[in-house]
């Protein structure tokens, strides 16, 4: 989906168009005042008035959520049936999301969006969100939200390996792996000065070589070898690519390698989630400052962190963000083992993270020179 994959440069450039399983333990429940904070989910008692709220409502704004981006629409429609909230959604790109939100300011349009986590400090600089804590609250790692509860996150992917078993004869299990003379011009990825996604890739093989998202330099080393061996073929991955077999080896989200891998079950079509180390992408919700429907975006928000709505993202391949939530058996046998998670690293510092993907973006212009 075109969302996910803006990059972070190009968001700027749209500023001034328009303007100008978690290894972390839990955090605690926030403390609260003798007056409940705005921020603050209703107790049980106000649930009630909540969901009246919203009915009375009776719509709710997105923008960026389409029926295909990780199950929104499986997870919407459960919404829809629950409390009879119509839904309208507008598909944009995560800088387009950012900019229209500000464009928009004195007229607001949408109630709540999903973006990922880089952008966390654009909202809260921009202050395009509305405070709100929702009832699992405490559940959520302290990486995974604002304090204040001006963002969460609901999910998370994981960079990975989609391998074509039928054209690649070794599957490679590590970034290592994949600089092997044998894999020459199977490599399928995206740009990483247009892509959120490459980015995040290169910020995966730098988790992997003793980096971060405040030390990019060894993953954009890692990719400097790999240009270097002729790794890379030059195709931009698709699902229609990979079906037609034109990329051997894909760098993606396990979330798109197991969609890819469950919509064809004939190809021999394999997961891997690099041993050495890779990184985990948060995607954060929130309800918009100036919300139309503020009581339906408080509602959506409840009912994404609530068990249904966790597991109607786990259909759509991504983690929920609540460890509590068991997922059943059939869903959870299309994932990889739990032990091939253990490499993964959920980045702690949104900020650094904010800057990491103009620095790869800007790296991968000298690498692809």
């Amino acid at each position: 989906m075109s969302k996910k994959n803006g990059s972070l440069i190009g968001l700027w450039m749209a500023f001034v168009l328009v303007a100008l399983p978690c290894t972390s333990a839990l955090a605690a429940p926030p403390v609260q005042a003798k007056k409940p904070p705005a921020a603050a989910a209703p107790a049980k008692g106000a649930m009630t008035q909540l969901i009246q709220a919203a009915k009375n409502e009776g719509s709710i704004v997105s923008y960026g959520l389409p029926n295909s981006w990780v199950n929104y629409g499986g997870l919407l429609q459960g919404f829809t049936k629950e409390y009879g909230i119509t839904h309208k959604d507008t598909d944009m790109d995560s800088g387009t999301i950012i900019s229209t939100l500000i464009a928009e300011a004195s007229a607001p349009v949408a109630d709540t969006t999903d973006l990922g986590l880089a952008f966390a400090k654009l909202v809260e600089d921009k202050a395009l969100s509305k405070p709100y804590m929702n009832s699992h609250w405490a559940e959520i790692p302290g990486y995974a939200k604002d304090p204040k509860g001006r963002w969460s996150a609901a999910f998370y992917g994981v960079m990975g390996f989609l391998v074509n078993a039928d054209k690649v004869k070794n599957v490679p299990k590590t970034w290592e792996d994949l600089l092997k003379d044998e894999y020459k011009g199977t490599l399928c990825m995206k740009n990483p000065r247009s892509s959120a996604t490459a980015q995040m890739a290169v910020l995966g093989s730098a988790f992997a070589h003793g980096g971060s998202e405040t030390n990019v330099q060894p993953g954009l080393d890692y990719f400097k070898k790999m240009v270097d061996r002729g790794i890379p073929n030059g195709v931009s991955p698709s699902s229609a690519n990979i079906q037609k077999g034109e990329c051997p080896i894909t760098v993606q989200w396990d979330f798109e390698a197991l969609r890819n891998k469950d919509q064809n079950p004939n190809m021999n079509l394999q997961v891997v989630i690099p041993s050495d180390g890779t990184v985990a992408g948060l995607y954060i919700q929130f309800v918009t400052a100036g919300a139309p429907h503020p009581n339906a975006a408080k509602l959506l928000l409840e009912y994404e962190y609530s068990d249904k709505g966790q597991l109607a993202y786990a259909d759509g391949f991504v983690h929920p963000i609540r460890t509590s939530v068991k997922l059943p058996a059939p869903l959870l046998a299309k994932f990889p083992p739990a032990a091939a998670y253990k490499s993964v690293h959920f980045p702690k510092d949104y900020v650094a993270l904010d800057k990491a993907g103009s620095a790869i973006a800007e790296g991968w212009a000298l690498i692809a020179k």
